[in-house]
């Protein structure tokens, strides 16, 4: 497990920052709580870079593996997800085309997903269409408990041209479409794998 600062955040405010391992009885009682998300500065030049969102999930990491890497599905669960359908399937990778109903555009991409079995890791890069440049990462851990806990890192890249002419020097609107995507997607995840 890595160990890293995580921030739980609710919208744009920031309300708990601490240190702890993901599998760290320390970062439990937060887990238990809900998601807990970090949003990192890249590093040559301080401007957004990543969220991440992390979530315990009370289910058994080979179910939530199999929820995460089933793409085509999203569309029934996944909220502003309208289509997610496979392109082209290869041995270690997939292809699959995204249309999402979004607020002020409609974002239509694909993306190819690679698999880390091993590690129950999938890294999606763009290939082409909107979002130019957005890339997601996926791994499902296990706890000592049976649980799993679900990471999702993603940078959502040129997203609505609108959007983007009313973004702010704090970079307002780009965290909020990182922050609510990874959260949207990992509370999805977990509401499906614990049948709710």
């Amino acid at each position: 497990m890595k160990t890293g600062t995580w921030t739980a955040a609710l919208g744009l405010g920031v309300f708990l920052a601490f240190s702890a391992s993901a599998g760290d009885e320390t970062m439990r009682p937060y887990l238990e709580k809900g998601p807990l998300v970090l949003v990192e500065p890249e590093k040559s030049t301080g401007k957004f870079g990543q969220a991440t969102a992390i979530v315990l999930i009370d289910a058994p990491v080979e179910k939530v593996w199999g929820i995460v890497t089933d793409f085509e599905r999203y569309q029934s669960f996944v909220p502003k997800v309208s289509k997610s359908e496979l392109v082209k399937k290869d041995k270690d990778e997939v292809y699959i085309h995204w249309e999402l109903d979004v607020p002020l555009s409609s974002e239509d991409y694909v993306v190819r997903y690679t698999f880390n079995l091993d590690k129950h890791e999938v890294i999606g890069s763009w290939v082409k269409g909107d979002l130019k440049g957005t890339w997601a990462r996926f791994v499902v851990d296990a706890t000592a408990d049976g649980k799993s806990l679900l990471t999702h890192t993603t940078s959502v890249r040129n997203f609505s041209s609108l959007a983007q002419r009313l973004e702010d020097d704090g970079q307002t609107i780009t965290i909020g479409v990182n922050v609510s995507s990874v959260l949207a997607v990992t509370k999805a995840i977990k509401r499906r794998a614990e049948g709710k």
